[in-house]
């Protein structure tokens, strides 16, 4: 005997309302990455995103809180994927270079839509201060993140320094031509950070 079949569960309106809110912000980030601040406008966004621009609005009433909310979106969404990358089963097998890798791919593939947010933060204030603001609620369970993608830093005084230092030269490298001379300077990079973990256990 045939069982009838069962009506899809109907979304809450919270769920539809995170889906919205997801769909503006990747649709931001996108746009953000293919045309730039100056090219990114609301109308741009909401035909991305597949919206209307009241739905946007209604969640984002101006430019400058959307622009902020997408920019901290994009920077979880990193330490999102470093996570799942480096704090996996075999994250014990990993070195310290495979980790370093693991950044710089990663800064490659997103690379224009990264330096795009910099300019962004540099230029607009209220940009910039927004985004500090939205970063401030979950500011420390980010940091703590960013300190586990690393263990071999974790017996330092120095464990987010590092981190940020091992984050700005693969930034740095990522956006250089690949090449002998590229995997020549993320070896010396890979070696400085060696050679400090070393004299850091001796001391």
């Amino acid at each position: 005997m045939n069982q009838p079949a069962q009506k899809p569960r109907r979304r809450t309106q919270e769920e539809r309302r995170e889906t919205t809110r997801t769909a503006l912000l990747e649709a931001t980030v996108h746009c953000l990455g293919r045309d730039g601040y100056a090219g990114t406008s609301i109308s741009s966004i909401t035909q991305q995103a597949g919206v209307s621009r009241g739905a946007l609005l209604h969640h984002y009433p101006t430019k400058n809180e959307l622009i902020a909310a997408a920019i901290l979106y994009f920077y979880r969404q990193r330490l999102s994927r470093f996570a799942d990358k480096l704090l996996g089963a075999d994250t014990e097998s990993l070195s310290l270079e495979d980790r370093l890798r693991v950044l710089k791919e990663d800064f490659a593939s997103w690379y224009d839509t990264a330096l795009e947010i910099e300019v962004v933060m540099r230029t607009n204030r209220e940009i910039a201060d927004l985004e500090k603001e939205m970063t401030a609620v979950d500011n420390d369970e980010m940091s703590r993140q960013y300190a586990k993608l690393f263990p071999e830093f974790a017996d330092t005084k120095d464990t987010l320094a590092l981190v940020g230092i091992a984050c700005a030269l693969m930034r740095s490298l990522a956006g250089n031509e690949e090449g002998p001379n590229n995997e020549n300077q993320f070896r010396v990079c890979a070696d400085m950070l060696r050679t400090y973990l070393a004299a850091s256990k001796d001391a």
